[in-house]
């Protein structure tokens, strides 16, 4: 490389280090907002409300180090993989070592930022790099484009694991792409990140693809000899699944490794078919998200043409290649096997979307944008700057409404009436159950609990309930006649508890209030 594409390659570097820079500082700011404590974290974000006593104990102190270790490795909520739990628990430790891990805002900006926000930056960095090396203008506008797309930045805005995934996947995708069908270290490297992506979420498992064509490939171009093939793709196996074990030490445990599989299967279940009552799946039940977050699958069909066109024509056939194995088996299990989620598509449409940079010519001085062989790519560029406005209007919206989440909420409000209706109360021991989606900061005298699964007069009886807070929106999804359940004699009755409670006539209880956010229902023989 000569001296003046070096330097030139390092300014483009620092341009991207410094948008990246920025972004990292623009999510910062607002992932700290509407966190003041862990009940608006539950109410806005159940999935982070559940994490954050786990990692509390975690790091909590306890009596020599076999304890602490005890505690640091078997954490017990395996729905997620021993990764992405030690480092959130690493980001909690300092913390608690100050004296700072009540400060929820601090911590929620502090685990949004390190585990979801960096390695997204990190991967979309690589992304770019494996696109255009920081050669040209290309890489900046790319980066731009990539971290612009509604799915990302609202992804940006969670603490979640599926960060870590992606930005291993993208190391899984970057390291088969450096070993060039030679099978050599860097194919180790991408069994290694495939075994991090596989003890998170099980998403390395996709790669049998991918990792499938590589040997396709280096059989059929003799890059290496069949020995060695055979070798490197037994070491590869054997590293992914050490990595995997290493990743997940609990794993060792055989009481812990069962209740890792229960989980498992579970979680199978809960994927394949729905939260207690059957999600729709297919694809015409994913296309609302697919709007929402990745603007619609006409303008997708061009980053991923433009993979297609990359395979046969472009420089780089291989990275292509990889790409569209890595996109087909995950694409095929989100919308055909399980209910669609977009955080569940994301690792895969990333790589997509970068494909994008096909269309921007290497130089800007001296294109003729509209002769013979550019105009269809014009017209495609343009397309897609015209939705990289609508990306950004569609972040602009979601910032908007990620700022202003906690002013004037509703359920906020309504556990203000709910204390206030409650207040001739106060003095009394009472046992309190509400919907996870309510606003529950707590009680001196109340033991409140909620709960993910679906109400029946059951659990309501069994748990002895004085006051139950019920959201109404949950009611009436529930009471809803095309929703269908997963086990439907429980399902039977959980909607005649759902039906009853739209009527206002829960057995044992009597409506004490209702507006049009949730309803107060106390036990009938409670003294006020």
């Amino acid at each position: 490389m000569m001296e003046a594409d070096r330097k030139r390659q390092n300014w483009i570097l620092l341009l991207c280090l410094v948008i990246a820079g920025l972004i990292f500082i623009a999510f910062f700011w607002v992932n700290q907002l509407s966190s003041a404590n862990l009940a608006m974290v539950s109410m806005f974000e159940p999935d982070e409300g559940v994490l954050i006593p786990y990692v509390q104990r975690m790091v909590a102190p306890a009596e020599g180090i076999y304890q602490s270790l005890h505690q640091f490795v078997f954490y017990d909520y395996y729905f997620y993989g021993f990764p992405f739990f030690a480092l959130s628990a690493l980001i909690a430790l300092p913390l608690r070592l100050a004296g700072l891990l009540d400060q929820i805002p601090l911590f929620m900006a502090l685990t949004r930022q390190l585990i979801s926000v960096l390695p997204m930056i990190l991967a979309v960095l690589i992304l770019v790099f494996m696109q255009d090396g920081f050669k040209s203008y290309r890489s900046p506008v790319l980066l731009v484009f990539l971290i612009s797309i509604p799915a990302v930045v609202r992804n940006n805005l969670w603490w979640h694991p599926d960060g870590l995934t992606i930005l291993f996947a993208v190391l899984t995708l970057f390291f088969l792409n450096r070993d060039d069908l030679r099978f050599g270290r860097n194919f180790l490297l991408a069994a290694f990140f495939t075994g991090l992506a596989t003890a998170i979420k099980l998403v390395g498992l996709y790669f049998f693809l991918a990792v499938g064509l590589t040997l396709v490939l280096g059989f059929f171009t003799k890059r290496a000899s069949v020995r060695r093939m055979i070798g490197m793709s037994c070491a590869f196996v054997g590293i992914m699944v050490v990595t995997y074990i290493a990743s997940n030490p609990f794993m060792l445990s055989h009481w812990a490794r069962d209740t890792y599989l229960q989980i498992f299967r579970q979680q199978t279940l809960v994927l394949s078919e729905g939260y207690g009552v059957v999600y729709a799946k297919g694809f015409f039940a994913a296309l609302p998200s697919i709007q929402e977050n990745y603007g619609g699958l006409v303008l997708f069909a061009i980053p991923l043409g433009c993979a297609v066109w990359g395979v046969f024509k472009g420089k780089q056939r291989l990275l292509h290649a990889l790409i569209l194995a890595w996109f087909l088996p995950l694409t095929i299990t989100v919308f055909f096997f399980s209910h669609f989620k977009f955080q569940y598509w994301l690792p895969v449409t990333l790589p997509v979307f970068s494909c994008v940079g096909l269309l921007l010519p290497e130089k800007l001085r001296g294109t003729r944008w509209f002769n013979k062989e550019n105009i269809l790519r014009t017209v495609l560029l343009a397309i897609m700057v015209f939705q990289l406005g609508r990306f950004i209007s569609t972040d602009a919206n979601i910032f908007e409404e990620r700022i202003g989440r906690a002013e004037n909420n509703p359920r906020i409000a309504f556990f203000e009436t709910v204390s206030s209706k409650l207040a001739s109360l106060d003095r009394q021991p009472l046992k309190v159950y509400y919907d996870y989606r309510l606003y529950m900061p707590g009680h001196s005298d109340w033991t409140v609990t909620t709960t993910f699964d679906l109400l029946n007069y059951g659990y309501i009886q069994e748990n002895k309930f004085d006051v139950l807070l019920l959201l109404n929106q949950r009611i009436k999804d529930y009471i809803n006649p095309a929703v269908q359940g997963i086990d439907p004699p429980e399902f039977a009755l959980s909607q005649k508890f759902y039906r009853d409670a739209d009527a206002g006539q829960i057995e044992g209880f009597k409506l004490l209030f209702r507006d049009d956010t949730g309803s107060i229902f106390i036990r009938e023989n409670l003294n006020q």
